[in-house]
């Protein structure tokens, strides 16, 4: 039950901290670091890449 916690934890991590924060919580649960990884490259595998907020914004916005 711990493990699919830490996974739900790991899924819904967004940022760098989030997830940094989730791996921390993952591990205090008991789950294996190699786990985690596995888990990680998994998710960014399944995921569709999202550009992040602020190349985003610098490369939509108008320039004056």
């Amino acid at each position: 039950m711990a493990h699919e916690i830490a996974k739900r934890l790991l899924e819904h991590a967004g940022t760098f901290l989030q997830r940094t924060e989730a791996v921390r919580t993952a591990l205090s649960l008991g789950m294996p670091l190699n786990e985690i990884e596995a888990y990680l490259d998994w998710l960014d595998a399944v995921r569709p890449h999202r550009p992040a907020d602020s190349d985003e914004a610098s490369s939509s916005s108008p320039k004056a």
